[in-house]
């Protein structure tokens, strides 16, 4: 299932955005649950758990429309763009810094703010930004809801990560895997950390964990890394960064090799 978070000050367009998004839901067999906001504050009291299975979708001209319907002169242009850059930055800031992994999608009425995608992309991993004046909003959010769904069926395809724990066995969602690290106390064992930033230690150090399981990565020789949930790399410092924002290591003797994969 899909949850969806709409904020938008307009009582129309909210209801609007809404119809289209239960719309696409039964049109595509997905189901959906959406939720409507027309105020910062709610939205920020009713942040759902972290999840792949968030979207929201975020109306760049909130405080714009107050500033024009309140009599006063109308702002420039570059007014304008810098209000509403603080303003979405601000509230997806917040969202990002509460949920690493849900899709943000922006709304405006202003075409001049598309070239703001890039910035918002890089800033907060912007899934989409959508032109009111040139695009059709039902279409462009199918497209967006069809993408997010095609990736979690995707990697829920994935075969679960196995480990004996004495007696019993343990399944781990392999797409819930980040990497693994050595256990600087123990030897013996290693650290394993998830997308929802947990630690969990395992009675297995890194070159057992390779024989187990032949889809991890030794970036390291400290790490152990699930290529899958590699959002990038850095070069110059040598690191690998993962889509949550968290972070390991890699060897320049890996780097190469590391670098086809991911391509």
């Amino acid at each position: 299932m899909l949850s969806v978070f709409i904020l938008e000050d307009d009582p129309v367009q909210l209801q609007q955005m809404k119809n289209d998004v239960d719309k696409i839901g039964t049109d595509l067999g997905i189901k959906i649950e959406s939720k409507t906001f027309s105020n910062i504050s709610d939205l920020k009291n009713t942040l759902p758990q972290p999840s792949r299975s968030n979207i929201f979708i975020l109306d760049l001209d909130f405080n714009n429309k107050n500033q024009t319907e309140s009599g006063s002169t109308p702002p420039s242009k570059f007014s304008l763009i810098n209000s509403t850059n603080n303003y979405g930055l601000e509230v997806s800031k917040f969202i990002r810094a509460h949920d690493l992994l849900a899709s943000l999608i922006f709304i405006t009425a202003h075409d001049e703010f598309l070239f703001l995608y890039h910035t918002y992309k890089y800033r907060v991993s912007a899934l989409d930004f959508i032109a009111k004046n040139y695009s059709d909003i039902h279409d462009e959010l199918q497209k967006d809801i069809q993408q997010v769904q095609k990736y979690l069926q995707i990697n829920n395809t994935e075969k679960p990560f196995t480990y004996k724990d004495y007696s019993n066995t343990i399944n781990i969602n392999f797409m819930n895997i980040n990497y693994f690290e050595s256990n600087s106390i123990n030897s013996h064992s290693s650290i394993l950390n998830t997308v929802n930033n947990q630690q969990l230690k395992l009675n297995y150090n890194l070159r057992d964990i390779e024989k187990l399981d032949n889809r991890f990565f030794r970036a390291h020789r400290s790490y152990l890394v699930n290529v899958k949930q590699i959002d990038h790399v850095d070069l110059r410092k040598r690191l690998i960064h993962f889509h949550n924002g968290d972070r390991c290591s890699v060897s320049k003797l890996h780097l190469r090799a590391l670098l086809k994969l991911i391509s």
